[in-house]
């Protein structure tokens, strides 16, 4: 599906959590992450990622979650989220101005319905 071209799929999975978040290039996963159960990169460059989303405070800096959110407290579903998104948008240089999707016509690519068995 990547040959030739690079594609960012976040499927949020609300229905059946964790979601996850992969980037592909050139056909090979470059990075691939589920987030809701802890934070377990894979793909070719698993940390492509890691410091945008420790700065957005999406996961912890160096694997500790007391730093980066008191023990009492974690984010809802829906900002972890936002956050991720706002983090691999800015990465990669991704924005859909208001102006474009309220009045535009926005580019679409048709895909199966089900993933491949390979993921």
């Amino acid at each position: 599906m990547s040959r030739g071209a690079e594609v960012l799929i976040l499927d949020p999975r609300s229905d059946d959590p964790p979601f996850f978040f992969r980037y592909l290039a050139d056909g090979e996963v470059q990075l691939h992450f589920e987030l809701g159960f802890g934070y377990d990169p894979a793909g070719a460059q698993p940390d492509l990622l890691r410091p945008a989303l420790e700065a957005a405070g999406v996961i912890p800096p160096e694997d500790c979650i007391d730093d980066l959110l008191g023990e009492d407290e974690e984010l809802s579903p829906t900002e972890e989220k936002r956050r991720v998104l706002k983090a691999a948008g800015e990465y990669f240089g991704l924005s859909l101005p208001r102006q474009a999707i309220e009045n535009g016509q926005l580019s679409t690519v048709v895909t199966p319905t089900s993933p491949p068995a390979s993921w």
